[in-house]
């Protein structure tokens, strides 16, 4: 005669080994290195703009562009406050950068947004701050707005 047992019975697991999933870097872009100067041409007339002024001329012509270095610079802009402003007869190169009439109220700017060499020669000289961030960083981009260069910055990129 057998007795039962009335408990389970004991199944022995195998463990399986855990595969690591090779994770693929991705790309990050950021700014860096902002310089921003709301009178760069001291003793200048009508030359004065405000932060707020010059972030959202930047977003507005950067609004039109669709790459992720562009959208991260969208997005530094928004976090500083800045608007989507109105603009026409956009236009960007490669080797010399963005350009847009931006509408600010009832006044139309031009704006640019390039690298050092191509801005330099389509603005007045630099002001001390905006030539000592091109300076630390030459593949930085200068914003000028009506032939003034008014801030300057740097997209970096980070594979993480």
């Amino acid at each position: 005669m057998r007795f039962l047992w009335f408990g389970k019975k004991k199944v022995h697991k195998v463990a399986t080994p855990e595969v690591e999933v090779e994770r693929t870097p991705v790309e990050v872009f950021s700014v860096s290195g902002f310089a921003i100067e709301s009178n760069p041409v001291v003793g200048g007339k009508n030359t004065e703009l405000s932060h707020a002024t010059i972030n959202s001329m930047i977003l507005s012509v950067l609004s039109e562009a669709t790459s992720p270095a562009d959208i991260a610079a969208q997005e530094f802009f928004q976090e500083r406050g800045a608007n989507v402003l109105p603009i026409n007869s956009y236009s960007f190169t490669a080797d010399r950068g963005f350009s847009a009439r931006v509408v600010d109220g009832a006044i139309t700017r031009t704006v640019l947004i390039g690298p050092v060499e191509a801005i330099s020669r389509a603005t007045t000289p630099f002001c001390p701050s905006i030539a000592a961030a091109t300076q630390s960083s030459p593949e930085s981009f200068v914003v000028a707005i009506d032939g003034i260069a008014y801030a300057a910055f740097t997209l970096s990129s980070e594979l993480i």
